[in-house]
């Protein structure tokens, strides 16, 4: 090994550096499409007459419990919401994958949106946001719940509704 060092200094250092590469790299920051100030389009046929095009505020602080967004429907009614957390677990009421999603809490339901519709039938209490694909289409998903308890994922009680919308 000596004689390595000596006569391959260069190829050590490269070699060394590649093999942190993975480990530096599985220490970024996640980034999240419902993290950017942006506007979504409706992908669903729900999203399109319920909601509309959504516009989100932005939010920098991933799963920062306590940190806030705005959400601005296609009719102009706007939510509050509060990030709770985020969860590796199945969101996706399609596909049974687990993906992360931040879990938002409601601060007010935003009432009748579209065509005389809301996102629940009772006030919705949580937004969850996720990221999925559908026909090789990025999404942007959103599952509705209207139960007191903070969801855990997909199946927990009180799912009210889900939306998709176009990423691209």
């Amino acid at each position: 090994m000596m004689a390595l060092q000596h006569r391959y200094p260069l190829a050590l250092a490269i070699a060394a550096s590649l093999l942190s590469g993975p480990v530096l790299a599985q220490s970024a920051i996640e980034h999240h499409v419902w993290q950017d100030k942006r506007k979504f389009e409706p992908y669903s046929r729900t999203a399109e007459s319920i909601t509309g095009a959504i516009r989100l505020s932005g939010n920098n602080q991933f799963a920062t419990p306590g940190s806030k967004m705005t959400i601005t429907f296609g009719n102009g009614k706007k939510a509050q919401l509060t990030s709770v957390g985020a969860s590796w677990r199945q969101w996706d009421d399609v596909d049974g994958k687990k993906v992360t999603a931040e879990v938002f809490k409601v601060a007010k339901d935003p009432g009748t949106l579209l065509n005389g519709n809301t996102l629940c039938g009772k006030a919705a209490k949580y937004l969850v946001f996720h990221e999925s694909l559908s026909f090789g289409a990025s999404l942007l998903g959103v599952a509705v719940f209207e139960g007191s308890k903070e969801p855990k994922d997909i199946n927990s009680p009180g799912l009210c509704g889900t939306f998709n919308y176009s990423v691209d």
